[in-house]
């Protein structure tokens, strides 16, 4: 589980550059920013993944109400690390940037939305491997626990 919670954390950094480009893009002309609306939360997933990367766990959700800004959002952006963010706000693109990556050919090219799934998909591993490994045998958390 160690060396898949590594390899996801390489595969985010690989994309950290990226993504703060196409924020520093969009973001400050936007006229309602995801981070002072959205309902920002830690999942069982990032929890998995902070504690195997040694990271720290956080010490609580960082907009756990709908309508309260993000408290991790300073003036030029977000103040956390990407890899101790909770993974929603890597792999959520707003409108505005899905237009971007969609639309201009060096953003298709860099093929940001499939490395997001595979993202995805290696955390939904991880999950799995997880449970499988402090549940019993007869109790299942498939696609019970996480959404991203």
């Amino acid at each position: 589980m160690k060396a898949l919670a590594d390899a996801i954390a390489g595969k985010i950094k690989g994309i950290d550059g990226v993504l703060d480009r196409l924020c520093d893009r969009t973001c400050p002309e936007c006229k309602d920013p995801c981070c002072k609306r959205a309902v920002v939360r830690y999942d069982l997933r990032d929890l998995i993944f902070l504690h195997l990367v040694q990271n720290g766990l956080p010490l609580g959700q960082p907009a756990p109400r709908a309508g309260e800004p993000c408290f991790c959002l300073g003036e030029k952006g977000c103040m956390v690390d990407r890899l101790m963010r909770p993974f929603m706000c890597t792999w959520y693109l707003c409108p505005g940037q899905m237009a971007v990556v969609r639309t201009e050919k060096s953003w298709r090219e860099y093929g940001l939305a499939e490395r997001l799934r595979e993202i995805q998909n290696d955390r939904k591993e991880l999950e799995r491997l997880f449970l499988k490994r402090v549940a019993p045998n007869d109790i299942s958390f498939e696609g019970c626990l996480s959404w991203a």
